[in-house]
């Protein structure tokens, strides 16, 4: 049965993504296959009433999550442009190159003095685009936990950049 229906209605669900969100990103071929291994690997199919509604439900789902990924991806790319190169200059003169590298190095030593799960939980969010409830359940916490955690990493990274010379990591944040 399976078969029979991935074979009939993967070309339609295709079709139907790239006639909705276009040609990626993410591909709509990629995007239909996500979709059909959820369906496989939900098992009894029985009891699901309307197999290609679930399917494209699916398959929206998993597109919408990724835009969203990009969206954040984007933001925090604007965050760190607005921040190192806010003057809208396209040079990297030396002074600029060296206070960014004063600053890198600043994050890092913040990122590295965090406890580990709100590093993973802050990584996860910031550097991977996932949001703080994916971010959050990979590290089996809630996700207003993991909202916290991004909140408090965030403050220590700005914090930290405000007083480059204190210490990022006395308080454990």
């Amino acid at each position: 049965m399976f078969a029979a229906f991935y074979q009939r209605y993967f070309p339609r669900l295709v079709a139907g993504l790239r006639a909705t969100y276009g040609s990626g990103p993410p591909d709509p071929d990629e995007v239909a296959q996500a979709a059909f291994e959820k369906l496989s690997n939900r098992g009894n199919l029985d009891d699901i009433k309307d197999l290609e509604g679930y399917v494209w439900i699916a398959a929206r789902n998993i597109v919408m999550s990724a835009k969203r990924a990009e969206r954040v991806r984007d933001n925090n790319r604007y965050e760190v442009e607005d921040r190192f190169f806010s003057d809208g200059q396209d040079t990297f003169d030396p002074e600029r190159v060296f206070i960014a590298k004063e600053q890198l190095a600043v994050i890092i030593k913040v990122v590295k003095a965090m406890p580990e799960r709100r590093r993973r939980i802050f990584l996860l969010n910031r550097l991977h685009g996932l949001t703080p409830e994916k971010a959050g359940e990979a590290c089996g916490v809630s996700r207003s936990s993991a909202v916290r955690h991004i909140g408090l990493a965030t403050a220590a990274i700005a914090e930290a950049l405000a007083d480059p010379d204190g210490d990022p990591g006395k308080d454990g944040s």
